[in-house]
């Protein structure tokens, strides 16, 4: 199975309907990926909903690792619609992920750009 950024069902629309030119970012707490170097330059991904493909992405330039108080307006233009300010992906994280999460969390910061739709397939992960 290929690496993936999963993002909640709730994002579903946003994800299938975005273009194809423009950066994204998906920030996950903590320096787990950023330590081991997971994500790199230019591999192809999933991008996945609920687990579920929703299209294929592409990495995008090298992982950052920030504190949630030092990303920057620009970063947080590229993220989910609803999730472009400090406190609301303070909320989605600590929610998402169950963790206690305020401004001075390390985060880890993942550019990519989408590439294709794929078709929905119920059955794409034999594990879920």
């Amino acid at each position: 199975m290929a690496k993936a950024i999963n993002w909640p069902q709730e994002f579903y629309d946003e994800v299938v309907s975005e273009d194809m030119d423009s950066l994204r970012i998906a920030i996950r707490p903590g320096s787990i990926y950023f330590d081991n170097g997971y994500f790199t330059d230019n591999e192809v991904i999933d991008i996945r909903i609920n687990h579920k493909i929703a299209r294929k992405g592409l990495i995008f330039g090298d992982m950052q690792l920030l504190k949630i108080k030092e990303l920057l307006d620009e970063d947080l233009a590229k993220y989910k619609k609803s999730l472009q300010d400090k406190a609301s992906v303070i909320s989605f994280l600590s929610k998402n992920y169950n963790q206690q999460i305020n401004e001075e969390s390390s985060v880890t910061l993942i550019t990519y750009k989408n590439l294709e739709a794929v078709p929905p397939d119920e059955d794409d992960d034999p594990h879920m």
